[in-house]
């Protein structure tokens, strides 16, 4: 019986936001495990940090502080994917509640472009498809576009960033000032140093980069 109501009527809007709540939700609890899984990271490479600096290493510091500006923006970016997130729910809903006005859920061009920019997301890129899918079941978006992709995310090239910020993010987390840190370490390279880092914190570094660069795949 359901399924000649759906074939003659079409689907059931409240079942369609049922469905879509429950996506939404599943969403903001990946970005939630993701985000939490950053924290660890985070601490580790601050105590990194803060170890070398005091070794007086400071090109094993000033590594380690490019890995955090890494994790920080990562998280900065989730963060900005749950709000994203909240911002379709409260449309989506606003939108159902409206229902009883007009005929059916319209077409939201915000909607789609926020849906857009958070599917390319790798860590909520298979719930998202799910979430689009059923969007667009219920009219509220149109089939996505490929040149409406246009996100606001930089994919990140940490390796440009600026020595100034490293310097900032070192001083943070210990006692020297920005001058000790440029004084013991030459400008003319980092060729001349000591090695890195001894095995295990080599070890420590490679599993973070690994554990990172599985959340933004």
């Amino acid at each position: 019986m359901d399924y000649l109501k759906k074939a003659i009527w079409g689907p059931d809007p409240k079942e369609q936001m049922r469905k879509i709540n429950q996506l939404l939700r599943k969403n903001k609890r990946e970005l939630d495990r993701s985000m939490n899984q950053l924290q660890p990271l985070k601490r580790k490479t601050e105590s990194l940090i803060k170890t070398s600096a005091k070794n007086k290493d400071y090109k094993s510091a000033k590594i380690y502080a490019r890995e955090l500006i890494n994790i920080n923006k990562q998280y900065n970016k989730l963060h900005l994917s749950k709000a994203r997130i909240d911002s379709i729910a409260m449309s989506i809903n606003e939108q159902y509640s409206m229902t009883k006005l007009t005929s059916s859920l319209q077409t939201s061009t915000g909607i789609m472009r926020d849906v857009n920019q958070l599917v390319s997301l790798g860590v909520v890129s298979g719930t998202m498809q799910e979430l689009q899918k059923e969007l667009m079941r219920a009219g509220i978006i149109n089939e996505m576009m490929d040149d409406m992709v246009d996100l606001d995310f930089e994919d990140d090239e940490l390796e440009s960033e600026s020595q100034d910020e490293v310097n900032k993010i070192i001083q943070s987390l210990t006692e020297d000032k920005l001058s000790k840190i440029e004084t013991e370490v030459p400008a003319s390279g980092f060729e001349e140093e000591a090695p890195v880092a001894d095995e295990e914190d080599t070890e420590a570094l490679d599993e973070m980069r690994e554990r990172l660069k599985a959340l933004q795949e």
